[in-house]
């Protein structure tokens, strides 16, 4: 059945009205400027429409149109930046959680950042690939300064912050006053410009190996698969200025390493010794990789044949390395976990390959001081 245009065009701003801050003083704009995009001729806006509780991935496939297509249509009726913006920060001084739900809640409604959950694998935590439209929005954080807040996904709630600090004392300022003041994990590649945000990482749950200092900071090397630092202490001054010394150690030697910050526990620095973290599964690689956050493919096709214990199927081949390591036999309802026990032991290996330094090369650094 041929779909009909102006109905799908109105399905769309209703549900851009219930979850996605359309106003309705902005209704005709918003569907003069679709039927333009999408070649409708003279719409009629319906303003009792219902959108029949599908996404708004749906409604758009709806529109049988292209992809760029889609991603102009998501851009008339997502609020625009500066307006989340005006929300966001309003809720933030009221009660932060509020306003960060708020703001992934719509970046996610409305395609602009993936809204699938994220899993546990072990201590590691990986988020699903999720296709998502065209268009991103941010919002203006404070961090020391005003920062771009940009979502990615709203699993573990992963975004990036802009920022082009190089200095390491600048660096451990900016992510302390993050993490401090919003709480999460905020990291930083040393040589790549911006920062990625999320709850929680590995390294909030890594064992400590081997304790190097025990004074006013406590530095730790950490039981992970790099050798990864953690510093804390009351000081935080001292913190940062000992995590500080550490990171110019290794630019020094051009030694890659991933600054982290927490305030899960009281003001916690890592430094983790790795390069870019890639592998099989892996879709993208940031900052948040080293510290055992990793973006992975969509695995939903594999769960169903691993709860079931079929055979892996041609056009799931590209599973075969994983599917050997707990296909086999019928998962059930313990399939993702089976998955999660299974990317454990692979996650181990892609961070272990990135290494960028030796455990006694890490040592000496923390000795030097």
């Amino acid at each position: 059945m041929k779909t009909d245009i102006n109905n799908t065009i109105n399905k769309i701003l209703a549900f851009a009205r219930d979850d996605l801050m359309l106003d309705a003083l902005d209704d005709t704009y918003a569907l003069n400027r679709i039927a333009t995009l999408v070649g409708a001729k003279a719409p009629v806006l319906d303003v009792d429409a219902d959108h029949e509780n599908k996404t708004f991935a749906e409604l758009l496939d709806e529109l049988g149109c292209d992809d760029a297509v889609k991603t102009a249509v998501a851009d008339v009726v997502l609020p625009p930046s500066h307006i989340l913006s005006y929300y966001f920060n309003d809720k933030l001084g009221r009660k932060p959680k509020k306003a960060f739900d708020f703001l992934f809640d719509v970046c996610a409604q409305g395609g602009a950042a993936g809204g699938k959950p994220s899993y546990d694998c072990g201590a590691f935590v990986r988020y699903e690939c999720e296709k998502t439209i065209g268009v991103s929005r941010s919002v203006l954080l404070n961090v020391l300064d005003d920062v771009k807040y940009t979502p990615i996904n709203s699993g573990n709630r992963i975004a990036r912050i802009d920022g082009d600090d190089i200095m390491s004392d600048d660096i451990l300022r900016r992510e302390s006053a993050f993490a401090e003041n919003y709480g999460g994990v905020i990291a930083k590649r040393i040589s790549s410009d911006g920062y990625y945000c999320c709850e929680a990482t590995a390294l909030d749950k890594a064992p400590v190996k081997e304790q190097l200092s025990s004074g006013a900071v406590k530095v730790s090397l950490l039981d992970y698969p790099v050798p990864a630092l953690a510093f804390n202490g009351i000081a935080k001054n001292s913190v940062r200025a000992q995590a500080a010394e550490v990171l110019k150690a290794a630019a020094e030697q051009n030694i890659d390493c991933v600054a982290a910050c927490s305030a899960r526990d009281g003001l916690t620095v890592y430094i983790v010794f790795a390069t870019e973290v890639v592998g099989e599964y892996l879709s993208a690689d940031n900052a948040l990789a080293a510290c055992g956050v990793f973006c992975t493919t969509d695995f939903s096709p594999l769960v169903s044949v691993l709860e079931k214990g079929t055979a892996l199927s041609t056009d799931l081949f590209a599973f075969k390395t994983i599917y050997n390591a707990v296909g086999g036999v019928k998962h059930g309802d313990k399939a993702q976990d089976a998955l999660s026990d299974g990317l454990t032991n692979i996650f181990k290996g892609y961070l272990s390959a990135a290494a960028s330094a030796t455990a006694d090369q890490v040592k000496a650094f923390v000795q030097k001081q």
